[in-house]
């Protein structure tokens, strides 16, 4: 285990309202050596595009500093994952799978269950018992109960009698999450990465394979690269969509030169098949 350095998880959620089909829990993790670094570099892309936060919700048009600013941050993002200085972990449920047809009376998602998994999954990615915590601080999650269950679980065995994750010592750790503070996204570059996933989780989902239709036709097999972007008007639903097909496929782009194994075409939404790697999208109804 990594005894003797500080470990921080940054998370934020996408469609957490009664009645939404999907929903998304992002959770940005590392050694907080690293994620200070990536700060500075995500304060940098705010400060030249003049901004305050990127949001997913903001990505809607060709002009907009938002767009310009994810597709910086998504870079960023990637260029510290290639070297494992950074986790992207990425849950999405459907709710109507979940609770039948009826999921629009339903109570809400179960955020609670879903951030006990994927946390659960980054400490025994990253072999680390410690942690501090910061998720968003319009999540509306009971942190408190969240947290007594994950400091009673053990991080050398997975749920289900399943492997364990990492190799076992002598000691059969339990997580510690000695702090939990929820933030202000505007004020948390690392936050508003977990917004950019969760709500590229869920958006890949909600379009019903669009997106992944949208990638496959506009990409260059000679060249691996999308064709070039082209200005748009503001309010067009459609464009407005391919403004954000863009950002996925700048993202889809990016992990399949580095062999990150993010995949699109398998189930048509943002999935991955080797969740060891450093970012991670998967369904909540499938677990590990």
């Amino acid at each position: 285990m990594r005894e003797g350095k500080v470990f921080q998880a940054y998370s934020d959620e996408s469609g957490i309202n009664v009645g939404d089909r999907y929903t998304s829990v992002s959770v940005v993790s590392g050694e907080a050596e690293a994620l200070n670094y990536l700060r500075d570099k995500l304060g940098e892309v705010l400060i030249d595009k003049k901004i305050r936060e990127v949001k997913f919700s903001k990505i809607d048009r060709y002009g907009s500093p938002y767009r310009k600013a994810a597709f910086d941050f998504i870079g960023y993002v990637v260029d510290f994952a290639v070297y494992n200085r950074v986790r992207i972990d990425t849950i999405t449920t459907d709710n109507e799978w979940v609770n039948g047809e009826d999921y629009g009376s339903y109570s809400g998602p179960d955020l609670e269950g879903m951030y006990y998994q994927v946390l659960s999954n980054v400490g025994r990615r990253w072999g680390c018992t410690e942690w501090d915590f910061y998720p968003d601080e319009n999540s509306g999650v009971n942190w408190g109960g969240l947290v007594s269950s994950l400091n009673t679980t053990s991080m050398l065995s997975a749920e289900g009698g399943r492997k364990p994750f990492i190799n076992g010592t002598d000691e059969d750790g339990q997580f510690q999450f000695s702090e939990v503070e929820e933030l202000n996204s505007a004020g948390e570059p690392l936050v508003q990465v977990a917004d950019l996933f969760a709500g590229m989780a869920r958006f890949s989902h909600e379009d019903n394979g669009g997106c992944a239709e949208w990638v496959e036709r506009s990409r260059d097999e000679s060249q691996g690269i999308l064709i070039p972007s082209m200005a748009w008007d503001k309010g067009n639903k459609e464009r407005s969509n391919e403004c954000r097909y863009r950002l996925i496929g700048g993202l889809y782009r990016l992990c399949h030169r580095h062999r990150l194994y993010v995949s699109l075409r398998s189930e048509k939404h943002l999935r991955t098949w080797r969740p060891q790697n450093p970012i991670n999208f998967w369904d909540y109804r499938r677990g590990y």
